[in-house]
This record gives C-alpha cells, sequence and structure tokens, in this order.
C-alpha cells in the first residue's frame, strides 16, 4: 500500500496529527530517571514558574548564536536545564550550547522570515500579502507546478480529465478491493492504478478541482519529477508560514501563492 500524508492546518498554527502519530513521539521514560532527579526537575519547575517566562533572546541572553554562552542564560533557566539535558539526556555542555544557538538561529530566521514581506497595506494580523506571495514565489523560482503542466502535461496527446476530491483534512492513497482510491479527508476519487493517485495527489490543495490526465506510461516518466517539484514547493511554502500563527492568515497566504503558481 502506497500511503502518504499532507497535513490540515487547524487554525492558529495548530497541524494536524493522528493518534497513532503521537502515540509514537519519542518522550523520556519517567521510570528510568532516579527518584532524587525527579525531585530536582520539580523543583528547578517551581522555581521557573514563579516568574513569567521572556522571550528565547531574553532566557538566553543573547539575539545571535555568536552571542550564546552557558553564563548568559538566565540562572533559573539554565538550572533546569542543566538537569534536563545535561542529567538526563547525557548532553556535554558543549552539545549544550549547540542546542542553545540552534533555538536562537531558528527563532531569528522565522522572525526575519516574517519581517522580509515588508511594511505596505498590511493586514491586521500585520502581514502585506502581496508583499508575502512575491517573496515565496521568488525563493520558489522559475519552476512552478503551472509551467510543468503546460510543458509537460498538456502537450501530450490523449489527455483526459479527473475531478479532484474537495475536502479539507489529510490526503492519502489507499489500495482498494479494485483500483485505488486517492482521500482528501473523507471525500475521494477512485483512480485506475496507483500512479493516477499519486498523480492527483500532487494537485491537490493547490485550490482547482480537476486536472487533466496523460496516458499510463507518459504519467510513469513524469511523475517522479512531478512529486519532488511539489515536494520542493511546499517545503518553501512551509518555510515562510511557519512564521504566522494565525490559521485564517496561512490559508488565504497558501491560496494565493498557489494561484500565482498554477498561472
Amino acid at each position: 500500500m502506497y500511503l502518504e500524508f499532507q497535513r490540515a492546518i487547524l487554525g492558529l498554527g495548530a497541524i494536524e496529527a493522528t493518534v497513532d502519530e503521537v502515540r509514537d513521539i519519542l518522550v523520556i521514560d519517567p521510570d528510568t530517571i532516579e527518584v532524587f532527579t525527579k525531585e530536582r526537575v520539580a523543583r528547578a519547575l517551581y522555581t521557573l514558574a514563579k516568574r513569567a517566562v521572556t522571550s528565547v533572546f531574553e532566557e538566553l541572553g543573547a539575539t545571535s548564536a555568536e552571542e550564546v554562552s552557558l553564563g548568559k542564560v538566565k540562572p533559573d533557566r539554565r538550572e533546569l536545564d542543566k538537569i534536563v539535558m545535561g542529567e538526563i539526556l547525557g548532553l556535554t555542555d558543549d552539545e549544550q550550547l549547540e542546542v542553545y544557538r540552534a533555538v536562537v538561529d531558528l527563532v531569528k530566521s522565522r522572525i526575519e522570515k516574517a519581517k522580509s514581506v515588508g511594511d505596505r497595506k498590511k493586514t491586521k494580523e500585520g502581514i502585506d500579502i502581496d508583499a508575502f506571495v512575491e517573496t515565496v514565489i521568488r525563493n520558489i523560482g522559475d519552476e512552478t507546478l503551472g509551467k510543468f503542466y503546460k510543458e509537460k502535461i498538456l502537450t501530450q496527446k490523449h489527455l483526459r480529465t479527473k475531478k479532484l476530491p474537495q475536502g479539507s483534512g489529510k490526503v492519502k492513497i489507499e489500495e482498494l478491493l479494485q483500483g485505488w482510491g486517492v482521500y482528501s479527508g473523507k471525500k475521494y476519487v477512485e483512480c485506475d492504478s496507483e500512479a493516477e493517485a499519486r498523480y492527483l495527489k500532487v494537485f491537490i490543495g493547490t485550490g482547482i478541482n480537476k486536472v487533466k490526465l496523460p496516458a499510463e506510461d507518459i504519467l510513469l516518466l513524469i511523475l517522479p519529477e512531478l512529486e519532488k517539484l511539489r515536494a520542493k514547493i511546499d517545503s518553501v511554502i512551509d518555510s515562510y508560514l511557519e512564521s504566522i500563527i494565525s490559521g485564517k492568515t496561512r490559508i488565504l497566504l497558501q491560496h494565493r501563492i498557489w494561484t500565482k503558481l498554477l498561472e
């Protein structure tokens, strides 16, 4: 069975995860930690909870990876981190420094991405839709899904039209008793082959409701490149949408971006 997922945005930055996926997340087994260590963690958490937690930059005392040092981390924060990262996870001081630096880098890069779209005609969330979309499109480059579709699909002979499922939620492909099915939430479309289902999956979530489908032999030739292109585009879009908190704004931006990419 061929099975993949496309996450559903639930709003306020939350992303759908199944029960099985949550069950598979790795966590520290508390039974492997000594009672004394557990008590120290509890005391450190209690101390930390007495004050308001500030920004990452204030907590770590640095605004860039180069400025990070263990001595600049707020003492109560550092006490908890020493126990968890040092004693429980077994990270050396140098490794803990790298964790701090990576966190600062990640937060800083997301903030800079959010600011990179400029200050023109902002929405109530502070985002200039047109500038944001232009920035994302520029980083995706000239190889778009629309260009691929026009040059490598619409130029083929014997095309047929296939509708896309218009549900909301995760996208998956499943083998049926006869043929295959591609699902978007609870909606699905039956397909003659796995390749056809994979082809339709590429276009789900782009805002269109039907696509032209080439013959099976052509489909098998272009499918790897097409899937690779969709994955690349998704990666760029997701890296920018990470900095958007509002679920409604994320959906709006995603719609505008795909409209441009399919022109």
